[in-house]
């Protein structure tokens, strides 16, 4: 196979995105880790999913999740209730105290975001966002989520910028 099949592509961008977000993360002092951010940011675009399906999209191991969810509750950002449908599995959503992590965390997911995106205009950002999209939605049969990603500007408002982890 070439070194620049679409696959390569996609998971060499993913691993180089994911790895410039996490420095910065780490550069900017945040308040928590980049997994642990990483795993807020699923529980809000997913509010209300089970543990473990939260894990299978985050692509971690259920006892990941769990320990990074465990540290997230325990600093008041997620709530764990009993699933309604079923008393063993556990739901998760984000409390009002979590708004004030996404917006310490704007300024540096919008500033890895732009460099992603550095030399596309608005009309190509599109472009790729929509291809994007459409190749998740070949590769699952999940219905997709319209949530937006709480760390970053709406695709669609006057902001240039994308979901940080519309790949989830």
């Amino acid at each position: 196979m070439p070194s620049n099949s679409l696959g390569f592509l996609l998971v060499d961008t993913a691993r180089l995105f994911r790895q410039e977000f996490e420095r910065a993360v780490v550069e900017a002092g945040l308040s928590l880790t980049p997994g642990e951010l990483r795993a807020l940011a699923y529980v809000a675009r997913y509010e209300g999913s089970r543990q473990a399906v939260l894990a299978d999209r985050m692509g971690v191991e259920p006892m990941t999740m769990s320990a990074y969810l465990d540290r997230l509750e325990g600093r008041g950002l997620v709530q764990r209730t009993t699933d309604r449908n079923d008393r063993r599995a556990k739901v998760v959503n984000t409390t009002e105290a979590a708004v004030s992590v996404f917006e310490e965390t704007k300024p540096v997911a919008t500033a890895v975001y732009e460099r992603l995106v550095s030399g596309f205009n608005e009309q190509e950002r599109e472009i790729v966002h929509d291809l994007l999209t459409r190749v998740r939605q070949n590769l699952t049969n999940e219905p997709q989520t319209g949530a937006e990603d709480p760390m970053m500007p709406s695709t669609r408002s006057a902001m240039p910028s994308a979901g940080m982890y519309r790949s989830a």
